[in-house]
């Protein structure tokens, strides 16, 4: 009977041997799956990291394109409207100076209608005034008796 037992007992450590080489060969075919599709992806991350890059790139020069558009569209819109100050034009993007211009004219508008309408209230006549006797009637008659004597 303990022959029997040692048999059984080899026959289990061999079973577990086995087994133990089978689970030992399928973790190592999945670690090796594992890394290839880890290589997989540490593709991909660099394709996209140089992708993310050339648009960052262009993104940059897109944004230096627009400003130096809207410069030139600014001195432009400046240059056209030669009776608005400059600095009452302002913004950093096309909307931004078409409302500052639009406000700037408004402006400029009151202010031309407060001085035309100040003008107008002190507007006096061109010429010499008309030439006439002055008024002698408030004085007394001593004073218009020297009036008349100093008149000759």
């Amino acid at each position: 009977m303990e022959e029997e037992i040692k048999k059984q007992e080899e026959d289990m450590t061999q079973e577990e041997a086995a087994g133990s080489e089978s689970d030992s060969d399928c973790l190592k075919n999945k670690l090796g799956e594992l890394e290839k599709a880890s290589a997989g992806r540490e593709l991909k991350i660099n394709v996209l990291e140089q992708k993310l890059t050339e648009i960052s790139k262009q993104h940059k020069e897109t944004q230096n394109r627009l400003s130096t558009a809207v410069n030139s569209y600014k001195s432009l819109i400046i240059d056209n409207n030669a009776d608005i100050p400059a600095e009452l034009i302002n913004g950093n993007s096309i909307e931004e100076i078409d409302n500052s211009l639009m406000s700037a004219k408004m402006l400029v508008n009151k202010i031309r209608q407060g001085l035309e309408s100040e003008v107008s209230a002190t507007r006096i006549p061109g010429g010499a005034p008309v030439r006439g006797e002055p008024d002698i009637s408030g004085l007394s008659p001593i004073e218009k008796i020297k009036f008349a004597m100093g008149r000759k």
